[in-house]
This record gives C-alpha cells, structure tokens and sequence, in this order.
C-alpha cells in the first residue's frame, strides 16, 4: 500500500545529532490568511531527487526550508504525517513538499503556517516517499488563523490534499464523522476532482448546495460519511 502513496506523491513531478526542538520566532506575524509560498529552485531540487532518484546523494546533509506547515493522515501506515511545502510558481499546479520526521508533538505551528525549518536530510523506508528531514527545529514566520477542521485539507499540496483524499476513499472507517475542508473543481453535480489534474483523484461530495459549472474551482466544507463528504457547503475558490 506505501507503494501506491509514493506513487501519488511522484506523479504531480512530471553531522546530524541535534536534538529537536519547536522554536518560535518572536517577530513571527499573525494571519487569517494563508501565505503563498513561491520557489522555482525547491522545485527544481524536489524533482531531482524523486524524479531522478538522487535521494541517497542528500543523506545526512543539512536542509533549509521555508514553506507552509500542514499534515497529513496516512492510513495506509496508520500514522500522522508533517510537511512543509510550497509552489513552483504562480500557477499553483506544481508543488513540492518535504516531510518532516517530528517525534514530539506536543508544540506543533498551527497547520498552514509560513514556517522555516533546519534539519537533516535522511533517507528512511519509514519516510512515505523515501526521505525526510530529521531533528527538525521549525521556527514560524507567520502564524495561520487555522480553519478548526479534523481533516484541513486547505492548507495541503496539491499533491498533498490526493494523498489524503486517496485514504478518506480507501478507508472510510478511520475517517468517518470527522470535518473536513479541502479544495478542488467540480466534475459533475455530486463530484469532486483534482483542482488541476484530470483523472488524477475523485470524491464523492452531496448537500444542500447549487451546483457550479462543471470545471469550476472551488473550497468545500462539510462532513466525512462513507467515505464522502457530506452536508457538504461549497464556495467558489479565489486562492488556489
């Protein structure tokens, strides 16, 4: 099942021992609004060591980055799973993100976040696609009002929000009666798709809602049945 995750996660691509700590950076600034965080360059090197397989070249050097804080729940590995991720640019339909290996999470940023993280690069199987940054020291730039949904799946990756529709559908269990908030084009009048990507993942959607034009891009809010979302509210989208 890992192997169908890693799968998910590439296919949008077309000295070490410091103990880990949450700092927090007292300049930091408070925002209802989430940051856009824009890097060609992290582009480039995502996609050179996943899509060219040059994970083993980085194990143990010393990672720098600076996106937006967001989770995931893996169920296929029955586990939480912490990025910190951004775009290439402004088109917003290419993403890289890189998984954090946090052990204590009791001082988490609030998901959606614009925080800076130093780290080590490691390779590790227990690392969904193969790598992280370990000993993470997260400092926040800009702390996320926070949507105070179960599952916010709008302050995820493109890539990242598949993922994790991927194991609302394949587990419904795990998920059921929880919030969930996301983002996506409508496919038809009960589904919900990909925001950027055709046949790349669906879901089923269904409320008290009127329909926009099949295409549109749009934020959802509701509840999780089934493996649906359900009582579902839908606005159009202005942000991703």
């Amino acid at each position: 099942m890992k192997k169908i995750i890693a799968i998910a996660l590439s296919a949008v691509f077309s000295g070490c021992s410091k103990p880990e700590k949450d700092t927090t950076d007292t300049q930091k600034t408070s925002s209802t609004v989430m940051q856009t965080v824009l890097n060609t360059a992290e582009y480039t090197l995502y996609q050179n060591i996943f899509y060219n397989d040059t994970k083993a070249d980085y194990n143990g050097k010393n990672a720098s980055k600076e996106g937006v804080f967001t989770s995931i729940y893996d169920a296929y590995n029955s586990r939480e799973r912490y990025y910190v991720w951004g775009y290439n640019d402004q088109t917003k339909c290419c993403d890289w993100q890189w998984e954090l290996n946090i052990t204590d999470t009791k001082k988490l940023p609030i998901k959606g976040s614009l925080v800076k993280v130093e780290g080590v690069y490691e390779v590790s199987d227990a690392a969904l696609d193969g790598l992280w940054i370990i000993n993470p020291e997260i400092s926040v730039k800009s702390e996320y009002a926070g949507n105070g949904f179960d599952v916010d799946m709008k302050t995820m990756s493109n890539t990242l929000e598949r993922v994790q529709a991927y194991s609302i559908v394949n587990f419904p269990d795990v998920f059921e009666g929880k919030s969930v908030c996301g983002y996506g084009r409508i496919l038809d009048a009960s589904t919900l798709e990909d925001a950027y990507y055709d046949n790349s993942w669906t879901i089923g959607i269904s409320g008290d809602y009127e329909v926009p034009a099949f295409g549109t891009l749009v934020e959802i809010e509701g509840k999780i049945n089934n493996g649906e979302i359900t009582q579902c509210k839908i606005s159009e989208n202005t942000i991703y």
